[in-house]
């Protein structure tokens, strides 16, 4: 029996090496033995040999798989970063950087979602700000710095334009994470979403909301912000405005004349010429079947109302060509001019109708200003109308 023993575990991916040396041993392998404690391990003497206690090699064996599972975790991990339908980046915190960080780390998705390849965003900091749209820049870089400033989650969406110039809406959402160890920097971890699609959807869904289907003019509802917004213009810096309530004249003729498909057809001619009649920083709408409106936000006085009512029903008496027939449709404006200080979007509204009502009463094909004197509907009685 040799004077010392070598044992070798594996103990956290590293090789343990143990010397035992046994000397003066007494005793025999019938007789008790007291056990010898050696760092973790508990050694028991036998006669000659050696015994480690089987806790040890548990251990070894414990760590070597949970080494093992580390790995695979990692793995998987990596696979589900660079899979998700978002990209994944490591931002630290650099104040000589537009937006206040550093990119460390990019997700290849990105390269589906703006085209550029991450070492490129990495290699160079001022990418990404540089960008971002003009129109939401200011925005998306106020929320950055409110996220490494306070510390609180990153939440903002904005658009990005990719490689070829197009528009991408993203969703940013990022979280901070310990700072990092060797710079003391801090450190945020990021998911970007695409949100394009949603962001289109959204788009069109208020502007179906807001628009006439046929024509693709201002609804009721457009209508009356643009002018509850134009009156509020007035209260502030002053000006006049002036709303027309247009009526074509005798629309039904012409839908039990040509059909309905053809009757729509003429509604979306007319549509056209109203909106070249006026200027571009005035308001076109249909308010229902063959009514539209008119809002002048801008005028002088009711003069100048009455001459876009004029160049108005010049081009309805021009003649619109329908396959192989020529109509004529006309129409009949009433004018309501803001001029007393207050007006409300209903008095407008109430005193164009009146108007247009008075001006029918004169024979159609005409306009007319309103007057105190003309009776008006109640506005419940309009809404309802409508």
């Amino acid at each position: 029996m040799p004077d010392g023993l070598p044992v070798v575990g594996l103990f956290g991916g590293a090789l343990v090496l143990a010397g035992l040396t046994l000397v003066g041993l007494t005793g025999t392998a019938e007789g008790p033995l007291a056990p010898v404690v050696l760092g973790a391990a508990t050694v028991i003497v036998v006669g000659s040999g050696v015994v480690l206690v089987r806790r040890l090699r548990r251990a070894a064996a414990m760590l070597e798989q949970t080494a093992r599972r580390v790995e695979e975790a990692g793995s998987r991990l990596r696979v589900l970063v660079e899979h998700v339908p978002a990209a994944v980046y490591i931002d630290m915190a650099d104040s000589d950087v537009s937006d206040g960080g550093r990119l460390a780390y990019m997700s290849p998705q990105i390269t589906g979602i703006l085209g550029y390849r991450p070492e490129e965003l990495v290699d160079d900091p001022e990418l990404w700000p540089s960008r971002i749209h003009p129109d939401d820049r200011a925005a998306a870089l106020a929320a950055f710095e409110a996220h490494w400033q306070s510390g609180e989650p990153l939440r903002a969406e904005y658009r990005m334009l990719g490689r070829d110039g197009t528009e991408v809406w993203l969703r940013d959402e990022a979280y901070g994470m310990p700072d990092d160890t060797q710079s003391g920097r801090q450190v945020s971890q990021g998911l970007l979403v695409d949100i394009t699609d949603r962001k289109r959807l959204e788009s069109k869904l208020i502007h179906d909301a807001l628009h006439d289907p046929l024509t693709g003019l201002a609804n009721r509802v457009l209508l009356r912000d643009h002018l509850e917004r134009a009156l509020a213009r007035r209260g502030r810096s002053g000006g006049t405005i002036a709303l027309l309530f247009v009526d074509l004249d005798d629309f039904k003729r012409i839908n039990d004349s040509y059909g309905h498909a053809a009757g729509d057809q003429i509604l979306v001619r007319v549509a056209e010429r109203l909106v070249g009649a006026v200027r571009a920083e005035d308001v076109t709408g249909r308010q229902s079947g063959d009514e539209f409106a008119v809002l002048l936000a801008h005028v002088r006085d009711a003069d100048e109302a009455i001459v876009s009512a004029d160049r108005i029903l010049g081009e309805l008496r021009r003649p619109i060509l329908l396959g192989a027939h020529s109509i004529v449709v006309g129409g009949t404006i009433g004018i309501a001019v803001a001029i007393e200080p207050g007006a409300t979007a209903e008095d407008l509204l109430t005193q164009a109708d009146a108007a247009m009502y008075a001006a029918k009463a004169d024979g159609k094909g005409r306009h007319a200003v309103y007057d105190p004197w003309m009776p008006t509907r109640k506005w419940a009685d309009l809404e309802a109308a409508g």
